[in-house]
């Protein structure tokens, strides 16, 4: 997958706030593999429902997604949760770790049926480059929230896909491990060719060089 297309799309049973300023909504959007991109949501934009939408969770939206030439809405369910292996994923705001797993065992998850070991020593040096190499064994419901995030971080970045979208990922870290787990993604998506989409309320507190939407 090297495009997520959006052709004026629209949620069907709610207007978002400030609809017709948006940059997206009802317009032509053409996300490019490789491409960064910070878009800025605020409260009541309808930001999740577009993340989900993405993702193929569901088609309450008017006009269409492709992935590539083909529309989201064609496809079987089949096609759409292998498309979450390699083609896109997303760090929801909630994290979604299994509470009664282990940290390493959640992060491991993401390698689906590949041969986990290759991964373990990418898992360690993440994991330690977020200050989290001390939870790899303990269970996730045992995890702060900020602890959470930062593992669901190492997650997403384990086996990345061609579009890592998250949702407000840093909103329960200060801003050195915002500034840290940030660089984090940005230099494996560049490494992995990854197109990078991050759904915040408001601007980055630090420098970076992603092109800014707003919602």
């Amino acid at each position: 997958m090297d495009n997520i297309v959006l052709e004026n799309i629209s949620p069907r049973y709610f207007t978002p706030k400030n609809i017709t300023q948006s940059e997206i909504w009802n317009r032509d959007i053409v996300f490019s593999k490789g491409d960064k991109r910070l878009i800025i949501a605020p409260s009541g934009s309808g930001k999740s429902t577009l993340a989900t939408a993405m993702l193929g969770m569901h088609f309450q939206y008017e006009g269409s997604i492709k992935y590539g030439q083909q529309p989201v809405q064609k496809l079987h369910l089949e096609e759409i949760v292998d498309n979450r292996k390699q083609g896109v994923s997303l760090l929801f705001q909630d994290v979604r770790l299994i509470k009664d797993l282990s940290i390493s065992e959640n992060i491991l998850l993401r390698v689906f049926n590949k041969d986990r070991k290759p991964f373990i020593p990418v898992m360690e040096e993440y994991a330690s480059r977020l200050g989290i190499e001390d939870l790899l064994n303990k269970k996730a419901e045992n995890c702060s929230y900020g602890e959470r995030q930062r593992s669901a971080i190492v997650r997403s970045l384990i086996n990345p896909t061609n579009f890592l979208i998250y949702d407000e990922c840093f909103s329960h870290l200060d801003l050195e491990n915002k500034k840290i787990a940030f660089s984090l993604i940005n230099e494996v998506s560049q490494s992995s060719g990854s197109s990078v989409l991050f759904f915040e309320l408001n601007e980055f507190p630090f420098e970076h060089d992603y092109k800014i939407l707003h919602l």
